[in-house]
């Protein structure tokens, strides 16, 4: 009984970390969202140079918790706080919604059997270049000096990877405190002995 109590505990835990984080990310994201209305058209380099801070908490909830779902689940909490104190509105939950799954994609086709950081910014880098790439025109960087047009994609991919780095950090530190005792989905982890002993057979074979 003790056992069945604690696995029923498991995932009401989980969803009051992801709810937790989300709900941090929402009030962090506040003034990212509202600076953003002005500083994106007026200022791009700028935007672009703080656009990896929207990635941040979604990085730590799914390298924290190690579980499928846990970045679209606080992204989803963190735009629905946005959509209603910042200017952006609804708008803000899809912006959530679309960084959370940067995040979540890369680890869910590896079957979220690995959460190595290289999958984190790999993950990173693939959104954000093409995203920088996509919303050039709309905020006039094509019109800009080539040395603007260049500079404008790389802090944007800069910028996100520098989000990864820090969430992956954070992550580490909550993880430390046994936080997430009990939450994490297990990584299996493959040892150079293992390798050589499941060749070892194969060679005799």
């Amino acid at each position: 009984m003790p056992a069945k109590t604690t696995r029923m505990k498991a995932p009401t835990r989980l969803l009051l970390t992801c709810a937790a984080i989300g709900a941090a990310a929402g009030i962090v994201l506040i003034p990212a969202f509202v600076l953003s209305t002005t500083v994106a058209p007026a200022i791009p380099l700028l935007y672009a140079a703080f656009a990896g801070i929207w990635s941040i908490p979604f990085v730590i909830a799914l390298a924290l918790l190690r579980q499928p779902g846990v970045a679209l689940l606080t992204s989803l909490i963190a735009g629905l706080i946005n959509a209603v104190l910042t200017p952006q509105g609804p708008s803000a939950i899809l912006t959530c919604l679309m960084i959370g799954a940067m995040v979540e994609i890369p680890l869910a086709l590896g079957l979220y059997r690995s959460f190595r950081p290289w999958i984190f910014y790999v993950g990173a880098a693939a959104f954000a270049l093409p995203y920088a790439l996509y919303s050039m025109p709309f905020l006039g960087v094509d019109r800009m000096p080539l040395w603007a047009q260049v500079a404008y994609p790389t802090l944007s991919v800069l910028s996100n990877l520098a989000g990864v780095w820090l969430g992956l950090l954070i992550a580490r530190r909550l993880e430390r405190t046994g936080v997430a005792r009990g939450l994490q989905r297990p990584v299996r982890r493959i040892r150079a002995t293992d390798a050589a002993a499941q060749a070892q057979p194969a060679s005799q074979a």
